[in-house]
């Protein structure tokens, strides 16, 4: 028998989670708990509307229709992960297997990444479709979060939440003429402005950048409290400063501790709107991060050539690779610890991320050390994190992220399964991670060379045959950093003058 979850309006004007056809699983079924009110209308999330009101997809813009005054703010966001965010594929995927799991994670997973399909109850669950199930909105809902999403948001629901912290789309929407953004002095033939400070900080961010579990309200995500807690947030540096920015620019505040507007950066002048005045800051709209792969894979070129709406689209997944390169730094020590062991100690350093290293769904993102050491008459000493033939990392690799387990204290990678970390090695803001190592000196050895990388990737190869199926595809990596000492072995022959030290 076919179960079929849809989302459909009630009487009262809320939408409620309706089960449809016969139930071969009276677990799965029964896991429908939440109750729809007026100020919580799509549990668990906590986004509400303004007025309580009942919505279309009519009551919201097209983003084309935005970029014909916003050009540089449409071709940022034009292929950027806000507006992959409901197509992407591997999101799909599991967002499939958690409404499989449970109905109630339609709204929980839904109403960040599409955050109009949600609120307009026209999100529909195919289970039959794909490996696992697909998902399917109206045009404007499937844009994901775009120009009228944010710019309507009129508030935030952070202290209705259960935590009382930012979290789990805690906005309340407001879609209609009025665009709310951070100039007080803007003005528009074809809407209403309202100025909105929230608009400007972090905790506009932290509304979907910090997930908790909806059941027992683990911190799944949580960037917006590592960035909180840094010391971006201490000299006043928000999101927006290094994700609404040029990567050039980025480095620059992060390196400075001085927001944009502080940098009296020419590149960063322009005018933010057709006919409006010539602003010092004029932000992009492409809150490039690590991704690159889902962009790449989503912004292929039209084979009918190039379209107008087509602005942009090709230039996010080179940005992710840049700024992935250009956020960490590694340092190598080698210490002779007796006649012919020798220590390895590779030193990654979270110098341009304002938020951990990695961050956002820390249980499947991968940042790792490659670390290969020879000697002058080509043997290999040491090696540990290469890739295998089959696209895996070998067991002893040192990889910085967390360790996610279930309420049994089982391995999960799936987020509506965590209960806590039972092992946290991500780097913080400006902080640091090692990772050890160590090998025998020949005797006959005249040198060694030491060469450490640092590589990313969103996720596993084994998330990625989960999800998209076994083989469908390699999941790409990227070398963030690399480095290479060479040194003579005279220098290691020193007599012990350290401990044999574990490895992280």
């Amino acid at each position: 028998m076919r179960s079929e979850c849809a989302i459909r309006r009630s009487s009262a004007g809320v939408l409620a989670l309706v089960l449809v056809a016969s139930c071969a699983a009276p677990a799965f079924c029964s896991d429908v708990t939440a109750t729809a009110t007026q100020d919580r209308p799509f549990p668990p999330s906590y986004v509400s509307i303004e007025g309580h009101r009942q919505l279309s997809p009519e009551d919201w813009k097209d983003p084309r229709l935005c970029g014909q005054c916003h050009t540089t703010q449409y071709q940022g966001w034009n292929g950027s992960m806000h507006s992959n965010s409901f197509k992407d594929p591997v999101y799909q995927a599991l967002w499939a297997l958690a409404v499989k799991a449970n109905p109630e994670n339609l709204n929980h997973c839904g109403t960040c990444h599409s955050p109009i399909g949600i609120t307009t109850g026209t999100v529909e669950f195919h289970p039959d479709q794909g490996l696992h199930g697909a998902f399917t909105a109206p045009a404007v809902a499937e844009m994901g979060v775009s120009c009228d999403v944010c710019h309507t948001i009129s508030g935030t629901n952070l202290q209705k939440t259960a935590v009382l912290e930012h979290g789990n789309a805690s906005f309340i929407v407001d879609p209609g003429q009025t665009k709310r953004a951070t100039l007080d002095d803007a003005v528009s033939p074809f809407h209403e402005t309202a100025y909105s400070e929230h608009h400007g900080r972090a905790d506009f961010c932290g509304n979907c950048h910090q997930i908790f579990h909806p059941t027992n309200n683990f911190p799944i995500e949580r960037t917006y409290d590592e960035w909180k807690y840094s010391i971006y947030a201490q000299n006043g540096i928000q999101c927006q400063d290094c994700h609404m920015v040029p990567v050039d620019i980025a480095m620059r505040v992060a390196d400075e501790m001085k927001r944009p507007e502080e940098l009296d950066e020419p590149s960063l002048e322009g005018f933010a709107a057709l006919g409006g005045p010539w602003r010092k800051v004029v932000h992009t709209h492409a809150f490039i991060g690590g991704n690159a792969v889902i962009t790449e894979l989503l912004n292929a070129p039209d084979p009918d050539g190039v379209k107008p709406e087509d602005l942009g689209r090709d230039g996010n997944a080179l940005e992710a690779i840049k700024r992935l390169q250009t956020v960490a730094s590694l340092k190598i020590d080698v210490t002779p610890m007796g006649e012919q062991l020798q220590r390895v100690k590779v030193k990654v350093t979270n110098n341009r991320a304002g938020h951990h290293l990695p961050t956002s769904l820390t249980e499947v993102r991968q940042v790792w050390l490659e670390v290969v050491v020879t000697d002058d008459q080509g043997r290999e000493l040491l090696r540990s994190g290469t890739l295998t033939d089959e696209n895996r990392l070998p067991p002893d690799t040192v990889i910085f992220n967390n360790h996610a387990v279930d309420k049994d204290g089982k391995d999960t990678i799936l987020p509506w399964e965590v209960a806590r970390f039972s092992e946290m090695n991500t780097i913080p803001p400006k902080g640091y991670r090692y990772g050890t190592y160590y090998f025998n000196l020949p005797q006959d050895a005249g040198e060694i060379s030491v060469r450490a990388k640092l590589h990313y990737r969103s996720f596993d190869q084994s998330v990625a045959d989960l999800l998209l199926g076994e083989g469908a595809v390699q999941v790409p990596s990227v070398e963030m950093v690399n480095l290479e000492e060479r040194i003579p072995a005279a220098a290691l022959s020193a007599p012990q003058t350290a401990q044999l030290e574990p490895a992280p």
